[in-house]
């Protein structure tokens, strides 16, 4: 006799339910008893006819029948059987096993039979292996139809524009349920419930439509119900959407002909693959339009920009020539007065020059107009047009490189002018009266990729490239603010634009016309204890 598992349904999930039938009740009752006793959910009768009625009202995984009975035989009750359930097993019972009882047998899709008598081990035995032969079939119908839906599923990740996506979700639907229209109810926390509708052409969803999809969103379970569209009947089913667990939706589709359990499951499938699509298309959908009013928004900016730095220049230097006129012949204390009005006046005219220059960045209006420079020249003209700002503050600016270790370098001058002295005033904004501003500048061949600096994290071509540092002793940038010192119109803080003014353009400006060189600025600071700008240029351009 063959060893075997003390439950022989202990391999399954749960406990396989059999209906035993024969209308001999020793025998229905002795095959019972042995099924029950390793572990099967056993129900047993004499009559086909009241088999039937258990099948109607319960689901069982096999059949085991008698071939001949009064009211109806094994055969039929198999027929009547496997049309009510068609993964049911069916073995039968037979004490005259002929080539034609055989044949009609696998007619009526009997999966096995046992020749009476038999021992109950011989049972036993075709019971397990008939559920085992059932289980690997139904395992691979499920994973054929996994298959299946994946493949369908496929189809949703052509496209992330939504109206596309929501049409070819209704197309691959149709081809499962044969539906002709869809509607999608897409919801988000904090925002309004967004209705997509698979096709332009669909009838417009009335209010019992919008019911019944939020109230899908509420149950987060399928619902089969009819709904009058366009004056017209429809047989409709909605579905939950999903994504990771989360409710994003519902979806409505109608269909023709019933749907079995089977189908709406591998619907449900199908539908948490379209819920992903839509999900991304949907935060796709939001990006493009977050970018457009970005870019919207950029534009007004520049315009802004544009005609307030031309409207502003006419009458600005009218009252810039006329300050400095009446300046000049003034005498105190009328002076002192007029001296902070031109002192103010070129202070918007420098803003004006920096927001004009930073759209010309943006518009890549900026032309380079590369020449020879040398490098010790061009840095005492830069300190001579700062040193009257510097010695109102008493502060001090001094070169600490020797002019003989300089060399020339090949850029625009105009604007490697204006970036050394938007670092200057930079560093004599934030320094105190009587502080120190150091220039320092040299060349060097870079050997090594990258080029080995603590404060700078960027590559640096090999070749040959000259280097200006700007030093100051001024109140320095905390490190957490390092990182967004150069993002336009940025200040480390409000306090300090009350104490210092500015905009938040100036560094923004430098590294504009920096990377126009195809250079690099960084900076080196400590809180309370100065700072060090360092802009690094290919000596020939790259």
């Amino acid at each position: 006799m063959t060893e075997r598992q003390p439950n022989e349904a202990s391999e399954y999930s749960r406990a396989p339910t059999i209906l035993v039938v024969d209308d001999d009740t020793t025998i229905c009752r002795y095959c019972s008893k042995a099924l029950r006793n390793v572990g099967y959910q056993v129900v047993d009768t004499t009559s086909g006819l009241v088999a039937l009625d258990y099948m109607r009202h319960q689901v069982f995984d096999l059949l085991l029948t008698d071939i001949k009975m009064p009211e109806m035989s094994g055969l039929e009750l198999a027929r009547q059987a496997r049309a009510l359930n068609p993964g049911l097993a069916v073995i039968i019972m037979t004490g005259q096993t002929t080539l034609e009882t055989l044949r009609e047998a696998v007619q009526q899709g009997v999966t096995s039979y046992l020749s009476k008598p038999f021992e109950i081990e011989e049972m036993r035995l075709t019971v397990a292996q008939v559920l085992h032969q059932r289980a690997m079939v139904l395992q691979k119908v499920k994973l054929e139809a996994i298959v299946h839906q994946l493949e369908l599923s496929s189809a949703f990740n052509r496209t992330l524009s939504l109206s596309e996506l929501c049409g070819e979700i209704v197309r691959v639907t149709n081809s499962e349920i044969g539906c002709k229209f869809g509607y999608f109810l897409l919801q988000q926390p904090d925002e309004a419930p967004r209705l997509l509708m698979g096709q332009a052409n669909h009838p417009q969803l009335n209010e019992a439509g919008w019911q019944l999809l939020q109230e899908t969103y509420q149950q987060q379970q399928p619902i089969q119900t009819t709904l009058n569209l366009a004056n017209t009947e429809h047989n409709v089913i909605t579905f939950p959407l999903r994504v990771g667990g989360a409710m994003i939706g519902s979806a409505l589709f109608d269909y023709t002909e019933a749907l079995p359990s089977a189908q709406i499951e591998g619907m449900m499938l199908l539908l948490n693959q379209a819920a992903s699509a839509l999900n991304n298309a949907q935060l796709f959908t939001r990006v493009q339009e977050a970018n457009g009013r970005l870019q919207e928004l950029d534009r007004l900016k520049s315009e802004f920009i544009s005609i307030t730095s031309h409207e502003l220049r006419t009458p600005l230097a009218v009252v810039l020539g006329y300050g400095i006129v009446i300046q000049e012949r003034s005498e105190q204390p009328i002076r002192t007065y007029l001296d902070r009005l031109v002192e103010s006046a070129q202070r918007m005219k420098e803003i004006i020059d920096d927001m004009t220059h930073l759209r010309r960045l943006d518009t890549r209006q900026t032309e380079l107009q590369v020449e020879p420079i040398v490098l010790d020249e061009l840095l005492y003209e830069v300190i001579e047009q700062m040193q009257g700002l510097a010695q109102k503050k008493a502060q001090t600016i001094s070169l600490a490189t020797p002019p003989d270790a300089l060399c020339t370098l090949y850029a625009d001058r105009a604007k490697i002018a204006l970036v050394l002295m938007s670092l200057l005033s930079n560093a004599m904004k934030f320094t105190p009266a009587e502080g120190i501003i150091t220039l320092r500048a040299w060349c060097e061949t870079v050997q090594a990729v990258p080029y080995e600096h603590t404060y700078f994290k960027g590559t640096l071509q090999p070749g040959p490239w000259v280097f200006v540092s700007i030093s100051d002793s001024g109140i320095g940038i905390p490190e957490s603010q390092l990182q967004r010192i150069f993002d336009r119109f940025y200040q480390v803080a409000q306090s300090l634009t009350r104490e210092y003014g500015g905009t938040g353009v100036g560094l923004a400006l430098v590294q504009g016309l920096v990377a126009l060189h195809n250079g690099h600025v960084w900076v080196q600071s400590e809180e309370g204890r100065g700072s060090t700008f360092t802009v690094a240029l290919p000596q020939r351009g790259l």
